[in-house]
């Protein structure tokens, strides 16, 4: 028989269970005027507010740090803009070579004739690409110029450059092109049937290069002793590293850009095809790229047409023209840097943040970008040159583009809750987090992806910048 306190305990859990579900149902309301707690504490103690009432100080600079170490990816082409200008993605990379004995998927020596005396039949490049920008039809089959350059710097333990950042420097190079221009007419859109994977893939980009630098590469491995065959990295002691450098366009329906993959991986070489003897036919060998490797872009922002956007790239911290627009472009272009400096001036008191979002409309929403706008944007806090750190908003950084709306609603409510504590609470150590913070496009697309958008600025009084806020006001009057 069950006793009488675990018959009411039963009879309270049919009670209180409903009752909880009922008040975590009116507690997860967005609505500001439903104040979590309203019924434990005094209601007139709690006050619920929503402000867009900000000023902001913002302006867009220009973005000189690539992370060039280890990316997935780098970028190869040239693309325009009336209002960006014009941008070329050029390609440093190491040049390595590989013995290796017993593994079919990784030879990158093909026959046993290879002498000084061996005649170079072809040398091509192959280069695996992942993605292409404009993503539109319209892109297949223009006309992409590049030149082949030897480097002639380390790209190791030089200029930063064995680091995680870099600063966007041209690698020192030999500016006689090795061999002639070459005119490539890539299709990204072309298909091709694997029938190992039993797929349609994309077909690499493959270019030829000249003969006599094959034969460099192939005499370079004769002259290596067998501890250099060996060695990773003994190659760049023949030959630094390449630069493929893309010759700039003239207009938007002349962009062509790639991401290039698999770098250092499967696929993206240097294949010198050559004949040894008369009985032996073809062999080949292979050189892998890599494994330092990165994208150095190259702007032109005297071609653009926008005054707005080059004030703000030529004169760094102007306000004034970063009232009406901003601009942020990704692989190292430009990013916005904004302070909300009255913050303290709106938010007094002792305040609990509920909700707290930068958002940023899109300019130009209604015209079908050549180049995408970035997937998402996010802020960092900006220290000095070169110097930055996530904000405590960093594991939900929302910031993702609704296209349907052009809007991008960028989460700071940690961030802003430490600010109002610093500010009514804390006040000698305000200074020290109260700083500029940057919105630059997320992870990876940051420094992989040409993506560019232009926003109204906080000074437009429609769609502007501005900094949207719910908070809860609480006037302690509950004595202990």
């Amino acid at each position: 028989m069950e006793s009488f306190s675990k018959q009411a305990s039963k009879g309270m859990a049919r009670v209180f269970f409903p009752l909880f579900a009922l008040l975590l149902l009116f507690s997860c309301q967005t609505n500001p005027d439903s104040i979590l707690g309203k019924n434990i504490h005094p209601e007139d103690d709690l006050v619920s507010k929503y402000d867009t009432a900000f000023s902001i100080e913002a302006f867009s600079i220009s973005d000189d740090s690539l992370i060039i170490q280890n990316s997935s990816s780098v970028l190869l082409g040239t693309s325009f803009s009336p209002v960006f200008g014009s941008e070329t993605y050029n390609l440093a990379v190491q040049i390595l070579t590989l013995r290796v004995e017993g593994d079919d998927s990784y030879t990158y020596y093909s026959g046993t004739d290879l002498g000084f005396s061996s005649r170079v039949d072809s040398v091509v490049l192959n280069l695996p690409y992942s993605g292409k920008f404009p993503k539109h039809k319209r892109m297949d089959g223009r006309k992409l110029i590049l030149s082949l350059h030897e480097i002639t710097e380390e790209l190791i333990d030089g200029e930063g450059y064995d680091s995680a950042y870099c600063s966007n420097r041209e690698p020192a190079y030999d500016p006689t092109p090795i061999g002639e221009i070459l005119t490539v007419y890539p299709k990204p859109f072309d298909t091709v049937y694997d029938s190992v994977l039993g797929a349609k893939t994309v077909p690499d980009l493959r270019i030829h290069l000249d003969k006599a630098f094959g034969k460099r590469l192939l005499d370079y491995v004769l002259e290596m002793s067998d501890d250099e065959k060996a060695d990773l990295g003994a190659m760049r002691t023949y030959i630094k590293g390449i630069y493929l450098k893309a010759h700039p366009c003239g207009n938007e329906n002349e962009s062509i850009v790639f991401s290039v993959s698999n770098l250092f991986s499967l696929g993206a070489d240097i294949t010198v095809y050559f004949n040894g003897t008369e009985e032996s036919g073809t062999s080949y060998q292979k050189f892998v790229l890599g494994p330092l490797r990165y994208t150095h872009v190259k702007r032109d922002r005297s071609l653009s047409t926008d005054n707005l956007y080059k004030s703000q790239m030529q004169q760094e911290g102007d306000t004034a023209a970063g009232s009406q627009r901003l601009y942020v472009e990704g692989s190292g272009g430009s990013r916005i840097r904004f302070r909300i400096p009255g913050f303290q001036d709106v938010v007094s008191g002792k305040v609990v943040i509920n909700q707290a979002v930068v958002v940023l409309e899109n300019a130009d929403s209604d015209r079908e970008p050549d180049i995408d706008v970035p997937a998402q944007l996010q802020c960092v806090r900006y220290y000095n040159r070169g110097s930055e750190a996530e904000i405590l908003d960093a594991s939900n950084p929302g910031g993702k583009y609704d296209s349907k709306k052009g809007q991008y609603r960028i989460n700071v409510t940690r961030y802003l809750q430490r600010l109002a504590y610093l500010t009514t609470v804390d006040t000698a150590n305000r200074k020290l987090f109260d700083n500029y913070l940057d919105i630059v496009p997320e992870s990876d697309e940051r420094y992989e992806q040409p993506t560019r958008a232009v926003f109204y600025g906080p000074g437009v009084s429609k769609n502007g910048m501005r900094l949207e806020v719910i908070y809860t006001v609480v006037n302690d009057t509950v004595q202990n």
